[in-house]
């Protein structure tokens, strides 16, 4: 006999949505922000002053270590800049243990951490991910499952087959992505091309490199039903613009500057 499907208990409240969270435009804490210092962005540092600083959104990469971890890292103006700037440098990393990379490299005195305390550590933020590398988005997937953490996860990438191949992996379970668009040194900004031209399915969001934002390009994402997030904006004037344009998220690694200038706006 075919079961019923389960309802949920009128009692318990709706289910928070990934966007949800009582702020316009969303405030996001690029690689952790400053607050704890800038030498110690994209540690568990980091996002915890955030979190003190009443950021709701933090963002960070991922890579995946030689022995399985799903490491959290992000290229800075630091040592993580010269080392992460290129695949090799990436795929590099990826030959070492977590306990290689913790002993040869720290960020500000502050041991690198894994995906999974992170997202222990901080349980009331929500992240936007970014897999940079085809080797670590199963071991990715297999993670927000293992810790049931898809209402607080949007994963997104600038390769758009890397985020269909979450979504595929997710299969009919909800879960939430983005594409990321930056700028472009060729003659064709083929990210760009795929927004203007509409060929974007099975994304939430798009984050936008704060030199693309413009009142008609983030009316473009709108008609097509996605949110605008903005990276990564570090001056007054880039917040403003994102502000006055219309975006529905701002990342930035200057968290209190964020916030003043949002607050003004």
């Amino acid at each position: 006999m075919k079961q019923k499907p389960r309802r949920r208990p009128k009692n318990l409240p709706p289910k928070i949505s990934f966007w949800d969270s009582g702020q316009e435009p969303l405030l996001i804490a690029h690689r952790g922000g400053d607050g704890a210092g800038s030498d110690k962005e994209n540690t568990l540092a980091a996002f915890k002053a955030a979190r003190e600083a009443g950021y709701k959104y933090g963002e960070t990469d991922v890579i995946l270590s030689a022995d399985g971890q799903v490491v959290a890292i992000h290229g800075a103006a630091n040592l993580w800049d010269s080392l992460l700037r290129r695949r090799r440098s990436r795929n590099r990393l990826q030959k070492k243990s977590l306990e290689q990379l913790r002993k040869k490299h720290k960020v500000g005195g502050e041991l690198i951490a894994t995906l999974e305390e992170l997202l222990i550590s901080q349980r009331r933020m929500r992240f936007f991910i970014d897999p940079k590398t085809e080797h670590v988005v199963e071991p990715l997937y297999k993670l927000i499952k293992k810790l049931n953490a898809f209402d607080r996860v949007c994963v997104g990438s600038f390769n758009y087959q890397r985020v269909q191949r979450f979504r595929n992996l997710a299969g009919k379970r909800p879960v939430y992505t983005s594409f990321i668009i930056g700028r472009a040194f060729r003659l064709v900004n083929r990210n760009k091309h795929m927004l203007e031209t509409g060929r974007l399915t099975r994304v939430d969001a798009v984050q936008l490199h704060h030199s693309l934002v413009s009142r008609p390009m983030l009316d473009l994402a709108h008609k097509q039903g996605l949110k605008a997030l903005i990276w990564t904006c570090n001056s007054e004037i880039a917040i403003k613009n994102a502000v006055n344009c219309g975006a529905d998220g701002i990342m930035s690694d200057r968290i209190s500057l964020l916030k003043e200038v949002t607050k003004r706006n």
